[in-house]
Order: C-alpha cells, then sequence, then structure tokens
C-alpha cells in the first residue's frame, strides 16, 4: 500500500492525470495561456527541443520562451527538491545515484543499448525497473534522459492515478514528457545551486560542465531564472 502524500504531491498527479498528457490540465484557466512567453503549453514544442538538443544552441527563435512559474511547475520543482534532500545531495554535480530513489520498492537498472526510435525507455519487469539508455548520446545528455525517466518511475510508484505517457523521442510535444524533461532540469540545477554558482562569475558553458548538463538546457535554466536573455 502507498503511503499518504503530501497534498501538494498529491495535486501534482492529480494535475497530471487529469488531462491528455497532450496539453497542460490548466491551460484553458490559468492566466498565463496567453503569455506567449511564459505559456508552457503553448511553447512545448521549443522547450522540448532545447532541452533535447544535447548542447546544440538553437536558433533565437527556439531560445526565447521560459517555462512556466505556475501551476504544475512550481510542482514539479518541488518533487525535484525533495528527491534531493531524501538523497542528502550536498554538491555538484547531482551524482546519477539518485535515480535509485525514484521507487525505493524496486530495483532500477540502467542498461545502455542501440535505440534508434528514442533517447531512453522504461519497463517494469518482474519486481524491478530496467532503463533502456542510448548508448549515442553525451555523457551530460545521458543524464538528462535518466531523470526524465526517474519522472515516469515516480508518477507510476507514488500516484494511484497514473499519468499517460508516450516514450521519449517517438512524438515530440507531449506534455507529460516536457514535465519529465523539466523534473530532470530542477533535479540536476537546483534552483539555489544554479544562483549561487552564476554569481560566482561564468557563462552557461562554464555552468554546464559544473552541473553535468548539456549547454543548451543550463542556458533555459537560466533563462528561466532572467540570468540571461
Amino acid at each position: 500500500m502507498r503511503s499518504r502524500l503530501p497534498s501538494w504531491e498529491a495535486q501534482l498527479w492529480s494535475y497530471l492525470s487529469s488531462g491528455d498528457g497532450m496539453h497542460c490540465p490548466l491551460a484553458n484557466t490559468c492566466d498565463n495561456s496567453t503569455d506567449s512567453e511564459r505559456c508552457t503549453d503553448i511553447n512545448q514544442g521549443n522547450l522540448t527541443r532545447l532541452i533535447a538538443a544535447d548542447g546544440e544552441w538553437l536558433t533565437d527563435a527556439q531560445r526565447g520562451p521560459r517555462p512556466c512559474r505556475r501551476g504544475v511547475m512550481p510542482l514539479i520543482e518541488r518533487l525535484a527538491e525533495e528527491q534531493l534532500r531524501k538523497g542528502g545531495v550536498q554538491g555538484l554535480p547531482v551524482p546519477n545515484s539518485l535515480l535509485s530513489l525514484a521507487d525505493e520498492n524496486r530495483s532500477i537498472e540502467v542498461r545502455r543499448v542501440n535505440l534508434k526510435a528514442c533517447c531512453a525507455a522504461t519497463w517494469l519487469v518482474r519486481d524491478g525497473w530496467v532503463i533502456q539508455l542510448s548508448d549515442n548520446g553525451s555523457p551530460s545528455h545521458s543524464r538528462m534522459c535518466l531523470f526524465h525517466e526517474a519522472f515516469h518511475i515516480l508518477a507510476h510508484s507514488r500516484s494511484k492515478a497514473q499519468p499517460v505517457f508516450s516514450r521519449r523521442g517517438i512524438v515530440q510535444g507531449h506534455f507529460n514528457e516536457l514535465m519529465a524533461d523539466y523534473f530532470a532540469m530542477c533535479i540536476l540545477m537546483p534552483r539555489e545551486w544554479v544562483r549561487a554558482k552564476w554569481a560566482e562569475g561564468g557563462d552557461a558553458s562554464t555552468l554546464s560542465e559544473v552541473f553535468g548538463v548539456p549547454g543548451s538546457a543550463m542556458w533555459l535554466r537560466l533563462h528561466e531564472f532572467d540570468l540571461v536573455d
């Protein structure tokens, strides 16, 4: 039996299980739905392409949008912060071993395979999880993929109402897939640590090495906090 979830986390899974997985469940009621820069639903295609760029810099048109600061997004960031707290993470880069906390009742095995249609895929096999991870990506992009899959595992193991997900990479732009991407960003680039490292000096490229993430994802996190234009 699952333990009782805190109200904020129950709300997160309720949001993600109430929609069709293609669009933000709050798209029709959120004030940001008319903001061409801040609405995650409007910009999910460009945001996904930027996160999945594996460090390649994209055009200004693709780099303009920022993740929403309302509704679902803050809850996802809080979930990432709870995982960091539970794992006792004290320094950078965030260790890949934190993945094990996505389901504390089952083992999680990572297998490198030659995937063609997607960057990663997750399977529940008997009493454990198997994450198939593409052997073609950079180490930093693979970390993003690992924690993207961790979000899917968390959703399955902690929520009775399981959100609808599609395998990563088959159809770009699914809202729930973007939420998994955002979770990976939040857990690998914690807000306070990003601000602190930025204050010490450097740029997106330098910080991407410190955090062990693709430069494009690092740029988006800095852009989200209005630290770069």
